[in-house]
């Protein structure tokens, strides 16, 4: 198993366990047929910046570290700017082109940055079909990613 898949599944067994020990990331591993030794997942841990937090059963728990509001508006403006091909809108959806193999990426953080204004997205490899909760919604959606049209 590549590094890649081992950090999902990494990710994935937090949202199912509390995981205390890195111990305890082997045993579930291993169960699921991924052979790694403390030692890989000592750095799995640094470089998905796993942090600790109180658990509910006492003791603390490994976690993913929380991402900052400033993040998302950072990586998405960055993203954007190397990534964008076009945007269009039309009733409450707003369609974005992107460069392949970025949509999954910056849909992902527009999501994030937009959670308030949007009912979902849908995504392909270079394209994001944003669905707005309202018109206003729709609206504000399309002015900030036509920002990015060169």
């Amino acid at each position: 198993m590549r590094k890649k898949e081992r950090h999902r599944l990494i990710t994935r067994l937090l949202t199912e366990y509390d995981i205390q020990k890195q111990e305890e990331f082997v045993a579930y591993l291993k169960q699921k047929d991924v052979y790694v030794t403390q030692a890989t997942i000592s750095r799995d841990i640094k470089e998905l910046k796993l942090i600790k937090v109180p658990a509910a059963s006492g003791g603390y728990r490994y976690s993913l570290p929380l991402e900052s509001t400033e993040d998302v508006v950072e990586k998405l403006d960055k993203l954007l700017k190397n990534a964008f091909v076009s945007v269009d809108e039309m009733d409450k959806f707003v369609i974005l082109r992107t460069l392949p193999g970025n949509a999954s990426a910056i849909a992902n953080l527009i999501d994030k940055r937009f959670k308030e204004e949007l009912f979902g997205t849908l995504n392909d490899d270079d394209n994001i079909l944003m669905i707005a909760r309202t018109q206003e919604g729709r609206s504000l959606l399309f002015n900030e990613l036509k920002k990015y049209n060169r």
